[in-house]
């Protein structure tokens, strides 16, 4: 009698912590907080970039807002070609990054880099097929 005692009061108390466990740990809503704070106003430069691109909590509206800043701010940061190719495949591989604001980036890079055409083109491209979009097309 003792052991089914012991055995049904054991049964109980792993049940209550793996109840516990599922609400603190799997059903919780409350929202994530950010891994960084970002201040585009001051000290922004490739490294800030960077950091909104590495992020896989940046949302598509973070990712503009970097984008933005970069080519306000292009002549001051003056990045090199391997920075720039890095942002492209970068973007290119964010889970939130859509078409518009790759292609939009590639173009505005482009604009100011046109011997690196072909070479933007590759880096876009080398984000989009290790993200495993094979059929992107380039609009006209």
């Amino acid at each position: 009698m003792e052991n089914y005692i012991f055995i049904g009061a054991s049964f109980l108390v792993v049940v209550l912590l793996f109840i516990f466990a599922l609400f603190k740990f799997v059903l919780s809503n409350k929202p994530k907080d950010r891994e960084y704070e970002i201040d585009f106003q001051s000290a922004f430069g490739m490294e800030t970039v960077m950091m909104v691109l590495d992020s896989t909590q940046s949302s598509l509206e973070d990712l503009q807002q970097a984008m933005d800043k970069l080519f306000e701010d292009y002549d001051r940061i003056s990045p090199s070609k391997q920075q720039i190719k890095n942002v492209l495949i970068a973007l290119s591989l964010h889970k939130n990054a859509e078409k518009d604001i790759i292609m939009n980036t590639q173009e505005k890079f482009e604009e100011r880099n046109p011997d690196l055409k072909h070479e933007l083109e590759r880096a876009v491209m080398k984000g989009l097929n290790a993200r495993g979009i094979n059929n992107f097309k380039k609009r006209k």
